[in-house]
């Protein structure tokens, strides 16, 4: 569950990043490479 929320409020941070479309690249970059590594690591989990 924690993985979960974890991608949730990455997402949501993320979201806030791309709207504000200020010179953000590397950290939305990053945010989004944090996501997958959290997404891969939940299904490891679960599998």
């Amino acid at each position: 569950m924690e993985y979960l929320q974890r991608i949730r409020l990455l997402r949501d941070r993320l979201h806030r990043l791309e709207v504000n479309d200020r010179n953000n690249y590397g950290v939305c970059q990053k945010i989004r490479r944090e996501i997958e590594t959290l997404e891969r690591e939940a299904q490891e989990k679960d599998s």
